[in-house]
């Protein structure tokens, strides 16, 4: 009876956290490129109270006795599933089409990789995302320059003020890891590389499976109606743990309760 307690109890834990990651995910359904998280569960050491094959008195044998001792979140993890696409006409928004990171560089001169394309020109003319950080390699849109342009291919061209010309001025480059679930999320849409996401590699040639749309933002690839369903799935699990734990206590109780 005891058992059932901590049973009752990893079941609230473990449905808890996957409130609190349907939570974060429908919080942050109009975040652009935005990657939902999906969480996983595992059963927990099973107790043998009889051992499997032992035989009974009348010599049949019996597949034994194991009782489980609950659940725990067993990961967490990013879904690179591709967003779809909303068009916005500022020349500056970039949409990444299938797999691939845009590379930026942080104050600390750490190198972070995210696929929220809505950058805009700081002061000195470059490239950056809506949090300030440039672009790397670094873009610089020279003054007075007009009619941006970039290709499918992540080339940057301008019309020059003094010449008339169209010049390219840089290339936007696209990086992946070999294992995109483990990248660690850090906030303001920005992941770094780990040991278990491998090394960044950058997409060049024929290694290119991905493409740009200027004009465009990836939206968050959160389906509403999907996050609800699993959001009332885990709350009723929650409530039906929190009544295992109830009746426990009940049972507990009308034992302590019996007088000889």
């Amino acid at each position: 009876m005891f058992g059932a307690f901590w049973v009752s109890a990893s079941g609230l834990l473990s449905q808890r956290a996957a409130v609190d990651v349907l939570s974060n995910n429908i919080a942050n359904i109009n975040t652009v490129s935005y990657k939902k998280n999906a969480v996983q569960f595992k059963d927990l050491i099973y107790q043998r109270v009889n051992a499997i094959g032992e035989f009974e008195p009348n010599n049949s044998s019996r597949t034994g006795i194991l009782m489980g001792t609950g659940t725990q979140v067993s990961s967490m993890q990013k879904v690179f599933s591709q967003g779809g696409l909303e068009q916005t006409d500022n020349p500056y928004d970039i949409a990444i089409i299938g797999n691939g990171f845009f590379q930026v560089l942080l104050p600390d001169g750490t190198l972070a990789y995210t696929r929220d394309g809505s950058f805009k020109v700081d002061s000195d003319g470059s490239l950056v995302t809506a949090q300030g950080y440039k672009v790397e390699p670094p873009i610089k849109i020279p003054e007075g320059s007009t009619n941006l342009t970039i290709s499918p291919e992540g080339k940057v061209s301008v019309v020059m003020a003094d010449t008339g010309q169209t010049n390219e001025i840089g290339n936007i480059s696209l990086y992946y890891p070999p294992n995109p679930d483990g990248l660690l999320a850090i906030g303001e849409n920005l992941y770094l590389p780990t040991v278990a996401s491998g090394k960044m590699v950058e997409q060049i040639g024929d290694q290119k499976t991905s493409e740009l749309r200027q004009g465009f933002l990836e939206r968050s690839n959160v389906e509403l109606s999907d996050e609800m369903t699993q959001l009332i799935i885990a709350q009723r699990a929650y409530q039906l743990n929190a009544q295992a734990l109830q009746a426990a206590d009940e049972m507990l109780q009308a034992a302590t309760n019996i007088r000889g």
